[in-house]
């Protein structure tokens, strides 16, 4: 069996030197043999000096997406990986030492399975905001967690809230270079709209194929202090906002509209700033970062479909 670890970066050379780090230590199985793969997404820091510095401990092989996005890197690595199995992970990550061969034992219990996916856990940058840890329930998609617990579960395309995250994920390479990344979902300069992962597997499962939470496929994430704060949250999840939007654009088009949005969003933008205003003076952390998630979101879809009216607008 041959794997391929994959992982795309821009400008985090000393995050992802900790994360290469971690993959040094990681067992590998006698029998299996394995490459790691790195999309540098046209980073202009000293990344590539990062990768050359772990050439005589890792296998690994820098390759070079110049269009921006990391999508575009993502189906760069669908090119260029030489894997039966790739697992995708990320340049602020830390891989367990048995990461690599939870994923291996699963595809051998689950040979007909495509997807796999394992748990997140964050790792915070001290001091750690109070507020944070207090929500971790309620932000736990601004930060990648991922924990469904100890059992092993089966993967449905109607259940989107238990897919697994880019951090921590794999794939039967077959099936992947099937099912590419759309390059109008994940970060792009001055754009983010997540869930390039999801829509793939998504897809995947909705064509019949079948995955698997292996809770033995373990990783950390890496907080920084940059990302406990309410700015960082509310960005993220007006992000997620336009994503969702973005996906929903064909059904909600028959809608009625105020103003190039449909009608629906508005109630809920007023309603959730509101309650956000008000509880963020009054209320435990849990109730105003519960509303400002909800506004954030709101927020997102309302710049969606402001954007497309004035492109439409233009023309």
């Amino acid at each position: 069996m041959l794997i391929s670890v994959a992982i795309c970066t821009f400008n985090r050379a000393e995050s992802l030197r900790r994360t290469l780090a971690s993959l040094a230590g990681m067992q590998v199985p006698r029998d299996v043999t394995w490459e790691l793969v790195i999309i540098n997404n046209n980073s202009t820091d000293h990344t590539d000096d990062v990768i050359n510095g772990y050439a005589s401990s890792l296998p690994v092989r820098r390759e070079y997406e110049p269009q921006p996005g990391k999508s575009n890197a993502l189906n760069r690595a669908i090119d260029v990986v030489k894997g039966d199995y790739i697992l995708w992970t990320d340049d602020d990550v830390l891989v367990d030492a048995g990461w690599l061969m939870a994923y291996v034992e699963a595809f051998r219990r689950w040979p007909k399975a495509a997807i796999l996916g394992g748990r997140i856990t964050p790792r915070y940058e001290a001091p750690v905001e109070k507020w944070v840890i207090e929500s971790e329930t309620i932000l736990g998609a601004a930060y990648a967690i991922r924990d469904f617990g100890d059992d092993v579960v089966a993967l449905r395309a109607d259940d989107e809230e238990h897919f697994p995250w880019g951090a921590n994920w794999a794939i039967r390479a077959l099936e992947q270079r099937a099912f590419r990344y759309d390059t109008q979902l994940g970060p792009v300069p001055n754009r983010i709209r997540n869930g390039e992962e999801a829509d793939v597997i998504h897809r995947l499962l909705v064509s019949g194929a079948t995955g698997y939470w292996i809770p033995g496929a373990m990783v950390e994430h890496c907080i920084g202090r940059d990302r406990q704060t309410v700015r960082y949250i509310a960005a993220y999840f007006e992000n997620w906002g336009e994503a969702l939007a973005s996906h929903d654009a064909a059904a909600a088009a028959p809608a009625p509209f105020w103003f190039g949005v449909p009608r629906r969003i508005w109630p809920r933008l007023l309603v959730s700033g509101v309650l956000y205003g008000y509880c963020r003076f009054v209320s435990p952390a849990p109730v105003w970062t519960k509303y400002l998630k909800a506004y954030s979101k709101n927020k997102g879809m309302c710049r969606y479909w402001l954007q497309k009216h004035k492109r439409r607008c233009a023309v």
